[in-house]
């Protein structure tokens, strides 16, 4: 009897020494930590953000949730579900949401798609969340989160300047050569864009000054009258600045920006390159409590087109300013087009007497105003008289009247208020397509601007 016994033990130890995963079972069998990998942790406003969750099982479904305050204090926030790959990994640049405030594969989707929360007055689709939250959640529960700054300035010295003058200039550290400049302008809604032009500068890392011609302390309080001396004092001033080059800038203008940026660019041949984010290549009248010229020059007023409306748009107008609802101008403009079909030429811009390259960006379905059409007037003008220097239209389908012109960045918010005529203006286009516009036209946007004023200063 001892000697089966110990006959038995020296089988059992074989056995665990030929077969040692028998002896591990329970070990190999438990599972996973689901883990959030979040890079890079610290990114430019319009820069990629890559998000993968590791470690769940083959089939699992969990929930992403990006929430973020702005500078008013209100919460802007996505989520969407995915089911793992027969790896445990979720990749939203590979993986659509089984449901969710997007759909279809988009690596951008859960920044564009953020809406939001209000805990103030203050709404505004120039948001600007200093950092998003990301977090993963299986079952309700919260398994892991990661923090992303967004930074708008990187790597810039900032100048505030006011007396010839308003705006901000901006100057990428490393610059130590005379380089060409930017000058940013934005549109109807007044002031000086320092954030918009932050990001350019330091995608471009170009010199850029954030100018503003009405609608900030030392400037006309309205749309109305504004002398183009004030872009010629911009770029004499930036012409004297160190390591600026004083013959080659350009100009970056939305809207109605994008109108006075064109219109510059007739008149200052040392502006060598134009970006307008839904532009006009027509003048229109200014914006103000009466009908007056937008636009001067050596005291003389450029010829315009008036607002007109019918009556159908009145009401409507009359309707968004009562109960602050979006107010869709495009089929005023249309209108008015139609309605002063003799005095189009005169107000068209004679873009054709510019030394600068161009890039705009029209949209249909425009809901502020038609500019699809009213870019391709400039493109058109253009080449009627062989222009020699690069000329370019990008129009997206939906992609509306583009006031965010970088990707990753919520575009849900589909109106901003007017002050100067106390109305809600609607964006047209959907949210998606303006992700889609904005993330297209970005590197487009800046490989122009480097392509046309750093070979051109070479």
């Amino acid at each position: 009897m001892k000697k089966l016994f110990t006959i038995a033990l020296i089988e059992v130890l074989l056995l665990g020494l030929l077969f040692p995963s028998f002896t591990k079972t329970a070990k190999a069998a438990t599972p996973m930590q689901a883990k959030l990998n979040v890079l890079p942790q610290e990114v430019l406003f319009g820069d990629p953000v890559n998000i993968v969750v590791t470690g769940l099982t083959a089939g699992q479904i969990a929930t992403l949730i990006v929430s973020g305050k702005d500078q008013f204090g209100n919460t802007w926030s996505s989520e969407a579900s995915f089911q793992a790959d027969k790896n445990g990994t979720i990749d939203p640049s590979r993986d659509a949401p089984i449901e969710g405030s997007y759909r279809g594969v988009d690596p951008a989707g859960l920044f564009w798609s953020m809406v939001c929360r209000p805990a103030s007055n203050m709404v505004s689709p120039f948001a600007t969340p200093p950092a998003f939250t990301i977090a993963l959640f299986i079952d309700g529960e919260e398994k892991d989160q990661q923090v992303v700054t967004r930074i708008v300035n990187h790597n810039l010295d900032r100048l505030e300047v006011s007396d010839e003058i308003v705006g901000v200039f901006l100057m990428p550290h490393e610059i130590s050569k005379p380089t060409p400049a930017l000058i940013v302008l934005g549109g109807s809604e007044g002031g000086v864009k320092e954030a918009w032009a932050a990001i350019i500068a330091s995608k471009t890392r170009l010199p850029t000054l954030a100018l503003g011609y009405f609608g900030a302390e030392g400037l006309p309080p309205t749309l109305e009258n504004i002398p183009l001396e004030t872009i010629e004092k911009a770029l004499n001033w930036l012409a004297r600045q160190p390591n600026v080059v004083s013959d080659s800038f350009g100009i970056i203008g939305a809207s109605r920006g994008g109108e006075l940026a064109i219109l510059a660019a007739s008149l200052f041949p040392q502006i060598k390159a134009v970006v307008g984010y839904t532009p006009s290549g027509v003048i229109w009248q200014g914006i103000g409590s009466s009908e007056s010229p937008a636009w001067t020059y050596q005291g003389k007023p450029f010829p315009y087109l008036k607002f007109m409306e019918d009556e159908d748009s009145l009401r409507r107008f009359k309707e968004a300013q009562d109960n602050g609802t979006p107010y869709l101008g495009s089929s005023s403009f249309l209108y008015s087009l139609k309605m002063q079909s003799d005095s189009l030429e005169a107000a068209t811009i004679q873009v054709e007497k510019s030394k600068a390259a161009f890039l705009l960006i029209g949209n249909p379905g425009d809901g502020v105003w038609p500019s699809d059409i009213l870019s391709k007037v400039t493109i058109d003008r253009l080449q009627a008289n062989n222009h020699s220097r690069y000329y370019e239209l990008l129009s997206y389908d939906n992609g509306g009247h583009m006031l965010i012109t970088y990707p990753y960045y919520p575009t849900t918010m589909r109106q901003f208020y007017l002050p100067t005529i106390s109305v809600w203006e609607g964006l047209g286009g959907t949210a998606e397509d303006a992700a889609r516009a904005a993330r297209d036209s970005w590197e487009k946007v800046i490989d122009f601007l480097h392509r046309e004023l750093l070979t051109d200063s070479d």
